[in-house]
């Protein structure tokens, strides 16, 4: 339930943010900001754990971070100068591209691509096709 509701929320704010007329790069502020404001109070309580480091990755959190900076004002860049006919084109490109990075991911960690997930490629190429039309 939690992912069908992170699915509607991450389809929510671009459309959103795409008519509040702020700019790509000052949108993704304005973004992270209200992000920061409302995290932060969900967070806190946990702050305690990275008094023991160890085991944690930084270098991935950081490099996680940084993509995903790079992403939000590339996306916000996007919607800002498209218009309204054009937003929901956008998005879809979006998420079949965000889509393939973690099924690419997949077939590498488990070693190979199944007849059964090729055939999911292929589908998912023909519904995004068809979305974009």
């Amino acid at each position: 339930m939690r992912a069908v509701l992170a699915g509607l929320f991450f389809g929510v704010w671009p459309l959103m943010m795409s008519r509040s007329g702020l700019g790509g790069n000052l949108s993704s502020l304005v973004l992270a900001l209200v992000m920061l404001v409302c995290i932060f109070p969900f967070a806190f309580g946990h702050l305690g754990d990275l008094s023991d480091a160890h085991g944690m990755n930084w270098m991935m959190a950081i490099t996680a971070g940084v993509f995903g900076a790079a992403g939000i004002l590339l996306f916000n860049g996007v919607l800002a100068k498209a218009t309204s006919e054009q937003v929901s084109a956008l998005f879809v490109l979006t998420i079949i591209v965000q889509t393939i990075v973690p099924a690419v991911y997949q077939v590498v960690m488990t070693g190979g691509i199944t007849p059964l997930k090729l055939l999911g490629f292929t589908f998912a190429a023909i519904a995004a096709t068809l979305l974009l039309l």
